[in-house]
């Protein structure tokens, strides 16, 4: 006599029953509260330290926290010069206008090793950073017209020339050419797929057709094939 069949689970039902027993509202919510909580702390972090000049007193906190920075203004400092403190109330004025842009002081008595390895040794000096990578450096105001009474909107020109005060039009920009050139990736990635994958199939027809000829001509080892 033969035994009946054990029943069993239809894939849709077997898929039906993990959604019933999986808690898809508690999941999500938490989800919610940890994308909240990392937009608190973006956010918290901006209205800190973004919109104003920012300075820091200890070296080893200022490389790290420029090192994580995309966009970057670093101006040197020194209390008693008279015209750092004027660079200093331009760029406080620019702050606000460029919320991509972070932007520290730092007092050179402060960081020796920067100012030896930037080799500071005019002040004011303004640099700029990009990806932690120096790209320009504003020394004095020669190139602001040689006067004290330089216009902010000077400043505001020359320091843009550099990439380090990007608008919110070039972010997008940059973010769109960034997807179409990873699109372009993806499918020159799935072409070389496909043409390894027509190469590995020739190489084994022509294995095939080696090993039928070892299998006709026997014990021929005079067959070089």
């Amino acid at each position: 006599m033969s035994r009946s069949p054990s029943p069993t689970l239809s894939d849709s039902a077997l898929l039906d029953s993990l959604e019933d027993s999986f808690d898809y509202t508690a999941h999500r919510e938490a989800r919610m509260e940890a994308l909240s909580r990392q937009i608190k702390q973006v956010k918290d972090l901006r209205e800190s330290e973004y919109g104003r000049v920012v300075e820091f007193n200890e070296e080893k906190a200022l490389i790290e926290r420029m090192a994580k920075e995309k966009y970057c203004i670093l101006h040197f400092i020194h209390p008693n010069f008279k015209r750092c403190d004027i660079m200093d109330r331009h760029l406080s004025q620019l702050a606000p206008k460029h919320k991509h842009t972070l932007f520290l002081r730092a007092n050179v008595d402060n960081v020796p090793f920067l100012v030896t390895k930037m080799a500071v040794k005019v002040l004011p000096c303004v640099m700029s950073y990009v990806d932690g990578r120096a790209v320009d450096r504003l020394i004095g105001f020669e190139e602001l017209g040689q006067t004290d009474n330089f216009a902010t909107k000077a400043l505001e020109f020359r320091l843009s020339q550099t990439g380090v005060l990007p608008t919110d039009l070039t972010l997008a920009t940059n973010v769109s050419a960034a997807l179409v050139t990873q699109k372009k990736q993806g499918s020159r990635s799935n072409s070389e797929a496909e043409d390894s994958e027509e190469e590995r199939g020739r190489r084994r027809g022509k294995s095939g057709i080696r090993s039928g000829f070892k299998t006709k001509s026997g014990d021929e080892s005079d067959d070089d094939w």
